[in-house]
């Protein structure tokens, strides 16, 4: 998949049951206001594990790869949403070309994994 060509017209959601926790590595803390993504995507899932609640977001953006935006239900330890990614979208550029494409004014990345800087 050629990242450059991410677009907001190509952006699938799917479940998030159809994301594997074994499958996705967070990547980056984004700034962005749950209103303003139900505006433009729809209302969240709420996922459920052993530590909590979470407000999800998944996308397909092509066949193959993922990626899940979450957020604490209650108690969130920072604003925001964190964004986690299959291997293919595993970089710092990716996540802003994720970012572009969900198309929501002000969204910024706020923390970006280390491990995911070149």
């Amino acid at each position: 998949m050629d990242l450059r060509e991410l677009k907001s017209a190509g952006l699938k959601r799917i479940s998030e049951q159809d994301v594997s926790p074994r499958d996705i590595r967070w990547l980056v803390q984004v700034d962005i206001e749950r209103a303003a993504l139900e505006e433009r995507w729809g209302a969240p899932e709420i996922a459920r594990d052993d530590f909590a609640e979470w407000f999800c977001f998944a996308f397909s953006p092509a066949k193959g790869e993922a990626f899940i935006l979450l957020r604490q239900v209650g108690d969130a330890p920072v604003a925001g949403f964190v964004l986690s990614v299959t291997k293919g979208l595993f970089s710092p550029g990716s996540a802003e070309r994720i970012i572009q494409a969900l198309d929501i004014p002000g969204a910024r990345i706020t923390h970006t994994n280390v491990e995911a800087t070149p």
